[in-house]
C-alpha cells in the first residue's frame, strides 16, 4: 500500500521543509515566464524497425539503498536486453543523496555507451521523468535535471562527446514539471522537420507530485499548460502527423481504472490485456481531461510506473472497431526491491517498435509479441 499515515506524511513535510525538496502544486516559484518554441523541446533519435525501449520504474534509490547492488542490477538488465532507448519512468530516488543522484546518472551513461560500442554504433540512450519521490532528497527541486543534462549533447555527437542521454528541460520555461519535452525517431535525423519522415513520437512528460488540501494530500496530476504543450508539439514540430505517438509518466490517469475493470470482467481477457495486478490504479486527485486531450495530441500508447504491485498492459475500448477509440494503457515492471514490492513481479519491461500502421499497432497481436513484460527478478536481490 501507499504510505499514507499521518505521523508519516508529517515526517515527510518535516524533511522536506528543511531539504528544499519537492516543490509542489500551485508553488508560484515552478513556472518561469519564459516561452519556448515546442521545437526546442525536441531531440531525436534514427529509427531502426526492430527499435527497442527499456522501461524501468521505481527505482527507490536513497541513502539506505545498497546503490553498487541495485546499479549493478540495471546494467546487467540493459546489457540483457541491448534497447536503443531506456526510460526511467519516475520514483527513480527517495531521500537520495547527490552521490546516488550522480552514482545512477553515470551508471547509465557508462552502460549505454558500452551498448553503444558492442552494436558498432547504433546508438543506446537513455532518459527519465520524474515520481511524486524524487525530490524528497537532500538536493535543490532543479539537481536531477541538471545531473542529467550534463550527460546530454547535440544530436549526432553522442559518440564523440561520450553523452547518452535524451533529455530537454528549461528552469526558467511556462510549464509546471520537470519534464515536458519529447524524442522523434526518424527516418534520417539530417532531415529538416518539413521533410522528416517520423515513425514514433514518444513525450516524455512529468505527472507531477502531490496535491494537497488542509493536511490531507492526494497524487497531483499533469496541468493544463502540459497537456496544452502536447497538443502544439502535434500541431507544431513537424509537418509529418502520421507518426505513432508514446506517452511516458509515472502517475496513471483515471482511464486506467476504466481499462483494468474491462480488463478483468471480460468473457476472453486476453483479448483485452496481459499482465498481473494486485492493487488498484492510484491515480491523480481528479479527472482533468488528460487522456482525452493527449489522444487528441496524437499519443496512443501510455506508459506509467506508480503502482508496484501492477505490471502489463491492457486496451482501452478493445471491444471497439474504431482505433480513434482505442489506445494502450501499459504499467512498467517495479524495477527494485527498494520499498514494497512483490517479489514475483520485479524485472523491467521491453517494447519493440516495428513498421505498422496505428490499427495494427492498437492490437493485442501487437502487444502481445511486441510488449515483454519480464518479472520473476527476485534472485537478484537475495543476497542484498
Amino acid at each position: 500500500m501507499k504510505i499514507r499515515i499521518v505521523s508519516i506524511f508529517l515526517l515527510v513535510a518535516l524533511f522536506c521543509s528543511v531539504t528544499g525538496c519537492a516543490a509542489y502544486r500551485d508553488v508560484p516559484h515552478d513556472v518561469g515566464k519564459t516561452a519556448y518554441d515546442v521545437a526546442e523541446y525536441r531531440t531525436t533519435m534514427q529509427y531502426y524497425a526492430d527499435f527497442k525501449v527499456l522501461q524501468l520504474t521505481d527505482l527507490h534509490l536513497g541513502i539506505e539503498t545498497d546503490v553498487a547492488k541495485q546499479l549493478e542490477i540495471v546494467e546487467n538488465m540493459v546489457r540483457a536486453e541491448s534497447p536503443d532507448l531506456v526510460i526511467l519512468t519516475g520514483d527513480n530516488f527517495m531521500y537520495a543523496s547527490k552521490g546516488v543522484v550522480k552514482s545512477l546518472v553515470s551508471t547509465l551513461n557508462t552502460v549505454c555507451g558500452e551498448v553503444t560500442a558492442a552494436r558498432g554504433g547504433r546508438l543506446c540512450k537513455f532518459t527519465l521523468t520524474f515520481g511524486n519521490h524524487d525530490n524528497q532528497g537532500d538536493y535543490s527541486r532543479y539537481y536531477i535535471n541538471e545531473v542529467i543534462c550534463s550527460y546530454a549533447t547535440t544530436d549526432g555527437r553522442e559518440i564523440a562527446d561520450g553523452k547518452y542521454a535524451a533529455f530537454v528541460d528549461y528552469e526558467d520555461d511556462n510549464l509546471f514539471g520537470l519534464a515536458n519535452f519529447y524524442i522523434d525517431l526518424v527516418d534520417d535525423r539530417a532531415k529538416s522537420p518539413d521533410t522528416v519522415d517520423v515513425k514514433y513520437r514518444l513525450h516524455i512528460i512529468d505527472s507531477n507530485s502531490y496535491h494537497f488540501v488542509g493536511p490531507d494530500y492526494d497524487y497531483d496530476v499533469m496541468h493544463d499548460e502540459q497537456l496544452a504543450h502536447a497538443m502544439h508539439i502535434y500541431e507544431q514540430a513537424t509537418a509529418d502527423k502520421t507518426y505513432i505517438g508514446m506517452a511516458f509518466f509515472h502517475i496513471p490517469f483515471p482511464e486506467y481504472g476504466e481499462a483494468y475493470e474491462a480488463y478483468c470482467n471480460a468473457a476472453d481477457p486476453s483479448a483485452f490485456g496481459q499482465g498481473e495486478y494486485l492493487e488498484g490504479v492510484l491515480h491523480g486527485y481528479e479527472n482533468n481531461g488528460t487522456y482525452e486531450k493527449l489522444r487528441a495530441a496524437n499519443i496512443v500508447s501510455f506508459f506509467a510506473g506508480h503502482d508496484h504491485i501492477n505490471y502489463g498492459d491492457y486496451i482501452y475500448h478493445a471491444d471497439s472497431d474504431n482505433a480513434a477509440e482505442r489506445a494502450i494503457f501499459s504499467y512498467g515492471v517495479k524495477t527494485t526491491n527498494q520499498l514494497y514490492h512483490d517479489k514475483n513481479m520485479m524485472g523491467y519491461k521491453a517494447v519493440t517498435l516495428r513498421d505498422l500502421t496505428v490499427e495494427e499497432f492498437l492490437s493485442m497481436d501487437n502487444v502481445r509479441a511486441n510488449f515483454k513484460n519480464v518479472t520473476g527478478g527476485y534472485a537478484n536481490y537475495e543476497n542484498n
